[in-house]
């Protein structure tokens, strides 16, 4: 107790100095954090589906005589199922979405909604991985005009009211039944739909191409049974395009299939946006840290006379050293009170900045990120 009795003496006479050091480091650790948050958030994409190891996502790549293209999201629609169809001890099953083709806002009755849907067939949530919490989709995405809602926009269309039953519409010209109801997925997944209408929907208006024959607008999705060999099925499931896909349409196309864990954080874009960040947010906790030093060391002709003292009335290094460690303590301890109040008075500036919520930032998934600097 004498030792931190001293240490907050030592601190209350050095308040000054010891005021810039909180300010610096709570601002420093703020930015870190906030940084080295964002990339963890970034590469943690699609990790929220269950078994998310087991889900992949198909790629496809036309090529001509003369030129190759390069690979795409968007599959022609018939080619997920045909690989199901195909390889019922691979693949445990398989779906086709449409985000293109459902595009204009629901409505419940004159309140309009602006969640885009996503059209998506029978097996969506199965392979997807997203908890069901009411319905049985296998059989309800099998009708035409259904559509099932997540618990959030269930909640904000309806309040505590059962969705079950109730009929929305989609722009105000095809009337939806709402059959069920699933888990919010998280904003930090590939596909985060707010609603999912039922592909016979779609069909029976002949909208889109689904079908062998092109129409390549189809984002499709495989969930593969464990210890499958990946490389060795995408070598076969070029035989099926071959078996299904005529030749004398002048192009070839080839497929592959990637988890789906690396579509995101493969992207040019995140990989360089991700390499910025840690580089500045390793750079910021660096410079922190260089202003805590070099702020001790400007006061160390008065800190001799004092650890002369100590050591004159019988403290050891251990002892003195251990004094050092608890005024660093107390000093990131309130640095972190700062931090916490600056996020919060703050919330809205930071979440614009981040482009991501503060609760998805911090979540406890992810906590190791916030330790890891302040361990620092």
């Amino acid at each position: 107790m004498k030792q931190l009795y001293y240490v907050i003496q030592t601190l209350l006479h050095g308040r000054n100095a010891n005021i810039i050091k909180i300010i610096s480091l709570g601002l420093g650790l703020l930015m870190s954090i906030l940084l080295f948050s964002r990339v963890a958030y970034e590469q943690s994409y699609d990790t929220g589906f269950k078994d998310y190891k087991n889900l992949y996502q198909l790629w496809i790549r036309f090529s001509t005589k003369n030129e190759t293209f390069d690979w795409q999201q968007m599959c022609i629609g018939k080619l997920a199922g045909g690989i199901f169809e195909t390889f019922p001890d691979k693949v445990e099953s398989a779906t086709t979405i449409s985000i293109w083709l459902a595009n204009d806002p629901l409505y419940n009755g004159e309140v309009m909604f602006d969640e885009q849907p996503t059209v998506a067939d029978s097996l969506f949530f199965q392979t997807m991985g997203i908890e069901v919490t009411g319905g049985n989709p296998v059989q309800d995405l099998q009708q035409a005009d259904v559509i099932y809602l997540s618990d959030g926009l269930a909640k904000r269309m309806f309040g505590e009211e059962n969705p079950i039953g109730k009929v929305i519409s989609y722009n105000k010209q095809i009337p939806l039944t709402v059959r069920g109801t699933y888990a919010d997925i998280p904003e930090n997944s590939t596909v985060h739909p707010k609603a999912v209408i039922s592909m016979p929907s779609i069909w029976n208006r002949g909208w889109g191409n689904y079908s062998w024959q092109g129409g390549d607008s189809w984002p499709s999705y495989l969930r593969i049974k464990p210890e499958t060999d990946i490389e060795a099925l995408n070598k076969q499931v070029n035989l099926v395009i071959q078996q299904n896909i005529p030749d004398n349409i002048g192009l070839k196309l080839e497929a592959e299939i990637r988890p789906i864990r690396d579509t995101y954080r493969n992207y040019d874009e995140v990989k360089r946006m991700s390499t910025i960040m840690s580089i500045l947010a390793g750079s910021i906790l660096f410079i922190t840290a260089l202003n805590y030093v070099l702020i001790s060391i400007s006061s160390l002709s008065r800190r001799a006379k004092a650890v002369g003292v100590h050591k004159c009335s019988g403290a050891e290094e251990g002892t003195i050293f251990g004094m050092f460690l608890w005024e660093t303590g107390i000093i990131i301890f309130i640095s972190l009170l700062l931090l916490g109040f600056l996020s919060l008075n703050f919330k809205f500036f930071v979440e614009d900045t981040a482009s991501t919520q503060l609760l998805s930032l911090f979540a406890f998934d992810r906590i190791w990120v916030s330790l890891s600097v302040v361990g620092a």
